[in-house]
């Protein structure tokens, strides 16, 4: 890895940090899933390190609780994703959209698998259907968002990547 790439995925990590942090006063609406997505078609397997950098910020600034741990998993399964079922470039926006939607419905069920392993299936269920109405927001926020901002985003990305 050179210093430019190491660099360059720090500020990636940051402007992951910083787009959840400044959306955070609107429930689950955030841009962490769409940006994952550019990073992953963009910028290949540097993903992983500027998304264990942003789990680590998380941690450090929320405090590394139950569902810190959870995020270790549940955040790659995205970039997992892309790299399986994304073969076209560029992507189609509305694929893109749909995907990030999907993700943002099952992200409580994902998170829902720590609970499962630490207090059992009961606390698991009861866990994840009380989160039910949150993953409606957040899977219509990714689509949303994903929907408006892929295009844009993506030519920005690619093209600040050839420089």
């Amino acid at each position: 890895m050179t210093t430019n790439e190491l660099v360059r995925d720090a500020l990636l990590a940051a402007i992951l940090f910083v787009s959840q942090v400044s959306l955070a006063w609107i429930s689950n609406v955030e841009l962490v899933s769409l940006l994952l997505i550019l990073y992953t078609l963009v910028f290949k397997k540097h993903v992983w390190l500027i998304l264990y950098v942003f789990i680590v910020l998380e941690g450090l600034v929320y405090g590394f609780g139950l569902w810190w741990f959870s995020y270790l998993y549940v955040w790659p399964i995205l970039p997992a994703a892309v790299f399986l079922f994304i073969r076209v470039t560029p992507p189609k926006p509305f694929v893109i959209s749909i995907l990030s939607g999907i993700f943002g419905m099952l992200f409580g069920l994902f998170c829902a698998l720590s609970y499962l392993v630490l207090a059992g299936p009961g606390a698991a269920f009861i866990w994840w259907t009380a989160g039910i109405p949150f993953d409606i927001v957040h899977g219509i926020g990714n689509f949303v968002l994903s929907l408006i901002l892929f295009s844009p985003l993506y030519r920005l990305l690619t093209a600040l990547n050839r420089i």
